[in-house]
């Protein structure tokens, strides 16, 4: 059954016992403002989106790289059935390997549904730009039809949001220990960017560590969040969120006992399905004659994950690839190879996530053994908290 919020002038009205169905009182209704405007808002951004996307693709990309869509287009034919069938397969296994992440974020979530949550996901995100927010809608409406609470699937959230950000900060120093390793010639505005870069992310990586490592800077951390959000929502002309202090304070609580009980699947997940992504990258630019090695792989993968950040464009398409190539190109990679290897690979990453999504939702809708109506009989407190 679907909860309901209890505002603040009904809680102190039901004892903390009390199940969650019972009546409680009615609240006065807001009156509804007009929502005509929003579709042809949303119009707009999808326009400016797409027009972004095709400018990238079309004309930033070969401008930057030196490689014509056409060049590019005559190496990706070379690939053979059983490269793409190989290649198939690699994609698969990872996103396999990142289930396991997403059931230890999520306990009692078996691996076949974390595959799907991450599928359907993935492909309902990649449909528009800010498409993350209605991915994580739907997939939220899909962990509730397995039976999970608001609040687990809350905690799930914020841990998954947490951990990919932790590697996506973590993938630079690795690409910039790789090139360092094997002594990659690097010019210098390359390795002064790189290594500013890197500072950056080992910085953020460090601050997010102490605030689920350290009480006292988790709540200096908290008390900044919520000055910032309340000088924005005063500037917004809008109400200031009430409780915020209070509900981020029990969430780190939360997040830091899921990730001691969970940290092995989130490590050793989360690892599996960066490696097997970046293996991925390689076999994709080796398919179409990249003779490039590890380091320079790493480095390039490492800026395109940050890339597909970017929410002007869904998953960040357009300035990932370009990006990727670029970072190919300078390191010594061809350029007609390097695009077509990094097109190639946003094929398995991007496009092919969109079918995949849509296939994976078709399984959720068959696979009715997985289905476990909510907890219905909670209490007040926990309605609150879920």
């Amino acid at each position: 059954m679907t909860t309901q919020t209890l505002s603040p002038d009904v809680r102190p009205n039901l004892r903390p016992d009390m199940p969650c169905d019972v009546p409680r009182p009615v609240q006065p209704q807001r009156p509804v403002t007009s929502r005509s405007a929003l579709p042809v808002r949303r119009a707009l951004q999808v326009g400016v989106s797409l027009a972004v996307l095709a400018a990238l693709l079309v004309l930033v990309l070969p401008s930057v790289t030196g490689a014509s869509w056409e060049s590019a287009t005559q190496a990706l034919a070379s690939v053979s059935w059983w490269q793409l069938a190989g290649l198939t397969a690699l994609w698969l296994v990872g996103l396999w390997a990142y289930s396991f992440v997403l059931a230890a974020s999520l306990p009692g979530l078996s691996k076949g549904q974390g595959f799907v949550l991450n599928l359907v996901g993935s492909g309902v995100s990649n449909l528009a730009p800010l498409g993350g927010a209605v991915g994580v809608g739907v997939t939220w409406t899909m962990a509730r039809q397995y039976g999970f609470t608001h609040r687990a699937i809350g905690l799930y959230t914020a841990v998954t949001g947490i951990w990919n950000i932790l590697a996506r900060l973590a993938l630079p120093l690795a690409g910039l220990v790789g090139l360092l390793v094997v002594g990659a010639h690097v010019s210098g505005p390359v390795l002064v960017a790189a290594g500013a870069g890197a500072a950056v992310c080992a910085l953020l990586v460090a601050v997010v560590v102490a605030a689920l490592a350290n009480d006292r800077f988790a709540a200096r951390l908290i008390a900044v969040v919520v000055r910032s959000t309340g000088s924005i929502a005063r500037l917004a002309g809008r109400p200031e969120p009430g409780g915020l202090e209070a509900s981020l304070a029990s969430q780190r609580v939360s997040a830091v006992e899921l990730l001691k009980r969970g940290r092995g699947g989130l490590v050793v997940g989360m690892l599996a399905y960066l490696v097997l992504q970046g293996i991925l990258m390689w076999a994709c630019l080796a398919a179409v004659g990249s003779d490039l090695g590890w380091a320079e792989v790493t480095a390039a993968y490492a800026c395109g994950r940050m890339l597909t950040t970017v929410v002007l464009t869904p998953g960040g398409t357009g300035f990932a690839e370009t990006g990727t190539a670029a970072v190919l190109i300078a390191l010594g990679g061809h350029p007609v190879v390097s695009v077509a290897g990094v097109l190639l690979f946003s094929f398995f990453t991007f496009v092919c996530e969109i079918p995949g999504g849509a296939l994976a939702y078709l399984w959720h809708l068959r696979a009715r053994g997985w289905r476990r109506q909510p907890l219905s009989h909670r209490t007040v407190s926990e309605c609150a908290a879920g």
